[in-house]
Protein backbone atom coordinates (compact mmCIF):
# COMPACT_ATOMS: atom_id res chain seq x y z
CA UNK A 1 0.00 0.00 0.00
CA UNK A 2 2.76 2.46 0.93
CA UNK A 3 4.75 1.63 -2.21
CA UNK A 4 1.64 2.20 -4.35
CA UNK A 5 0.98 5.56 -2.68
CA UNK A 6 4.48 6.86 -3.40
CA UNK A 7 4.38 5.50 -6.95
CA UNK A 8 1.11 7.33 -7.60
CA UNK A 9 2.45 10.54 -6.03
CA UNK A 10 5.62 10.31 -8.15
CA UNK A 11 3.41 10.14 -11.26
CA UNK A 12 1.46 13.21 -10.09
CA UNK A 13 4.64 15.17 -9.31
CA UNK A 14 6.09 14.22 -12.71
CA UNK A 15 2.98 15.46 -14.51
CA UNK A 16 3.00 18.72 -12.54
CA UNK A 17 6.64 19.21 -13.49
CA UNK A 18 5.85 18.50 -17.13
CA UNK A 19 3.08 21.11 -17.42
CA UNK A 20 4.59 23.80 -15.19
CA UNK A 21 6.40 26.70 -16.86
CA UNK A 22 10.15 27.07 -16.22
CA UNK A 23 10.82 28.76 -12.86
CA UNK A 24 7.17 28.12 -11.91
CA UNK A 25 6.29 27.30 -8.32
CA UNK A 26 4.35 24.30 -7.11
CA UNK A 27 2.68 24.27 -3.71
CA UNK A 28 1.39 21.10 -2.13
CA UNK A 29 -0.11 20.39 1.29
CA UNK A 30 0.23 16.94 2.80
CA UNK A 31 0.43 15.15 6.14
CA UNK A 32 2.98 12.72 7.36
CA UNK A 33 1.39 9.39 8.25
CA UNK A 34 1.75 6.41 10.50
CA UNK A 35 1.43 2.96 8.94
CA UNK A 36 1.42 -0.18 11.11
CA UNK A 37 2.78 1.92 13.96
CA UNK A 38 5.69 3.35 11.96
CA UNK A 39 5.81 7.10 11.30
CA UNK A 40 6.55 7.89 7.65
CA UNK A 41 8.12 11.25 6.73
CA UNK A 42 6.01 11.82 3.64
CA UNK A 43 7.26 15.41 3.36
CA UNK A 44 10.88 14.35 3.01
CA UNK A 45 10.19 11.40 0.71
CA UNK A 46 8.01 13.43 -1.68
CA UNK A 47 10.52 16.28 -1.69
CA UNK A 48 13.29 13.81 -2.58
CA UNK A 49 11.14 12.49 -5.43
CA UNK A 50 10.46 16.06 -6.59
CA UNK A 51 14.19 16.84 -6.62
CA UNK A 52 14.91 13.66 -8.56
CA UNK A 53 12.32 14.72 -11.15
CA UNK A 54 13.87 18.19 -11.54
CA UNK A 55 12.27 20.43 -8.93
CA UNK A 56 14.27 22.54 -6.50
CA UNK A 57 12.88 22.36 -2.97
CA UNK A 58 12.44 26.01 -1.98
CA UNK A 59 10.85 25.35 1.41
CA UNK A 60 8.91 22.89 3.54
CA UNK A 61 6.64 24.86 5.85
CA UNK A 62 5.44 22.99 8.92
CA UNK A 63 1.90 23.92 9.94
CA UNK A 64 0.75 24.04 13.59
CA UNK A 65 0.87 20.53 15.02
CA UNK A 66 -2.69 19.48 15.82
CA UNK A 67 -3.00 16.30 13.78
CA UNK A 68 -2.60 12.90 15.33
CA UNK A 69 -2.51 9.58 13.60
CA UNK A 70 -5.74 7.82 12.63
CA UNK A 71 -8.06 6.47 15.31
CA UNK A 72 -7.28 2.93 14.16
CA UNK A 73 -3.55 3.56 14.73
CA UNK A 74 -4.16 5.29 18.08
CA UNK A 75 -6.13 2.31 19.37
CA UNK A 76 -3.19 -0.02 18.73
CA UNK A 77 -0.09 2.18 18.94
CA UNK A 78 -1.17 5.28 20.93
CA UNK A 79 -1.35 8.89 19.79
CA UNK A 80 1.60 10.31 17.87
CA UNK A 81 1.61 13.92 16.65
CA UNK A 82 2.42 14.05 12.94
CA UNK A 83 3.64 16.97 10.81
CA UNK A 84 1.38 18.65 8.29
CA UNK A 85 3.42 20.59 5.76
CA UNK A 86 3.22 22.90 2.79
CA UNK A 87 5.84 22.05 0.17
CA UNK A 88 7.19 24.80 -2.06
CA UNK A 89 8.99 23.44 -5.12
CA UNK A 90 10.36 25.37 -8.12
CA UNK A 91 10.76 23.99 -11.61
CA UNK A 92 14.34 24.60 -12.71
Amino acid sequence: MVKGYFYEMACIIYECYRVLKPQGLMFMINDNVRYAGVSISVDMILSNIAEYLGFKVENILVLPNTKGNSSQQMGIHGRDALRKCVYVWRKV
